[in-house]
């Protein structure tokens, strides 16, 4: 009979071990060892902060300057409302001043995002890890954590959850700790307090796999399945994928549907079919175009909400490149361009009105040659060229999988949390971060500020009797 592999690296205790090298783990075990605590960070990756590297198109959209916490904690959806004990300890100026301590300067842009003045995602990893390094954080990567030894009664008496012995089913018990974390290299490290900070399942090749979630269900944490929530449209139209790069500094998404909810596929363009369509929702922002459809700012807010409309029956998207542009003034500048230079085409005039390549496609989505003099316009076809002008449409075809989600919804219920420590309730030495908390967070540096945070909060708050 083959005896089992004993486990290694007991003989250590550490005063905190954090799992996951991304924003949220790294300020935590950078704050808690500024406070003098004994910190290990684990990271399944080779590389630290594989996602921030990648966030904000690289340039790394660090938070956003919202001063008001009444409308920063609007952002994260109903669970907002937990976080205002949260933001109270860290808010968005004391990021800009945890990044400027290590000369690090930031610069707000369009809609309050905050950057870095070095447009680099790598240039605030490296803040971070220099935040580490002076506090003596180890730093183990390559170390995929496979499970939590957990201490069920004060006696101390303790399974594995997440492992194959770790079938713990039911709510929470009163006592409980968790005594150690067990990785993939047959390790056992010991810690007196734990912190999650894995990620959620938005872009899993960056390693954020979910893998705290099954451990979390399995210590009776209430947990709610992920999903993807900011994620780019997948939409079929050849003419929108023909704008690839193409990007809208300002634009509107509309959502119409169909009266006729019951009705089955709809052709967008039938503009019979359409004509009594209801506009159910509009949005406002950056837009970018892709290759496999829109993505931007714009898209990703709108996205979780898009797909549960589509639920409820046909619904087509509406593209407007000119928003607050009313429908009836723009058919009457057309009128005046024609009055004063009918010799003109349609598409160099809309070269003057709409982005140069953009003005192509709204006369093909119009179905009007763009190189047919103003003077010779129809009425119908002023009217298509009006009507696609400030509401092109195009179809709904899902949304992109979890490899495109800038962040995903779902995770652990907000009531299971302490946010003046993100402690646990009832599993006091264990901390949860980031993404694996159920917010439906928007886009523009919100997912991150409160991954700063919960970092800090949770490194301010290791050590202290719960």
């Amino acid at each position: 009979m083959s005896l089992p592999v004993p486990l290694r690296g007991m003989s250590q205790m550490w005063d905190v071990i954090v799992v996951g090298g991304g924003p949220a783990g790294m300020t935590t075990a950078g704050r808690a060892a500024e406070r003098g605590k004994r910190v290990l960070l684990l990271e399944k990756n080779t590389i630290l902060g594989k996602k921030l590297l990648i966030s904000g198109g690289g340039r790394c959209n660090v938070t956003n300057a919202t001063s008001d916490r009444h409308v920063l904690t609007s952002r994260y959806g109903d669970n907002g409302v937990h976080l205002h004990s949260l933001f109270a300890r860290f808010g968005p100026e004391d990021t800009r001043t945890l990044l400027r301590r290590f000369g690090l300067e930031t610069k707000v842009e369009a809609e309050g995002r905050v950057f870095p003045v070095t447009d680099s995602a790598a240039s605030v990893r490296d803040v971070l890890e220099r935040y580490m390094a002076g506090g003596g954080v180890e730093v183990r990567r390559g170390h995929r954590v496979t499970a939590l030894r957990v201490s069920d009664h004060p006696d101390g008496a303790d399974a594995p959850a997440g492992g194959p012995a770790g079938e713990r089913r039911g709510g929470p018990l009163p006592g409980r700790r968790v005594t150690a974390v067990v990785t993939s290299r047959n390790e056992e490290l010991t810690a007196r307090a734990v912190v999650l900070a894995t990620g959620g399942t938005a872009r899993p090749d960056t390693g954020s796999t979910g893998d705290a979630f099954a451990w979390l269900r399995e210590l009776g944490v209430p947990v709610r399945i992920a999903d993807s929530a900011l994620v780019p449209l997948n939409v079929p139209d050849r003419w929108v994928r023909g704008l690839q790069g193409v990007a809208l500094p300002d634009a509107a998404l509309i959502v119409e549907a169909l009266s006729d909810g019951s009705r089955g596929n709809a052709d967008v363009h039938d503009t019979a079919l359409w004509a009594n369509a209801r506009r159910v929702r509009t949005w406002r922002g950056k837009l970018l175009f892709t290759h496999f459809g829109l993505s931007g700012p714009l898209a990703l807010n709108a996205a979780a909400d898009i797909r549960d409309l589509a639920q409820s029956g046909p619904i087509r998207l509406l593209i407007n490149p000119l928003p607050g542009t009313d429908p009836a003034a723009f058919n009457k500048a057309i009128t005046s361009a024609v009055a004063a230079a009918g010799t003109r085409t349609i598409g160099a005039f809309l070269r003057g009105v709409v982005l140069p390549r953009l003005a192509g496609t709204v006369c093909t989505v119009a179905e009007v040659d763009e190189g047919q003099r103003l003077a010779t316009l129809t009425r119908a076809a002023r009217q298509r060229i009006v009507s696609c002008a400030t509401g092109m449409p195009c179809a709904f075809g899902g949304l992109m999988g979890a490899d495109k989600a800038v962040v995903s919804s779902g995770g652990v219920d907000p009531a299971a949390v302490d946010f003046r420590t993100m402690r646990l309730r009832e599993i006091p030495n264990l901390y949860v971060l980031g993404d694996l908390l159920d917010f439906n967070r928007q886009s523009g540096g919100y997912s991150l500020q409160m991954c700063w945070a919960g970092g800090w909060v949770a490194g301010e708050s290791i050590g202290l009797a719960p």
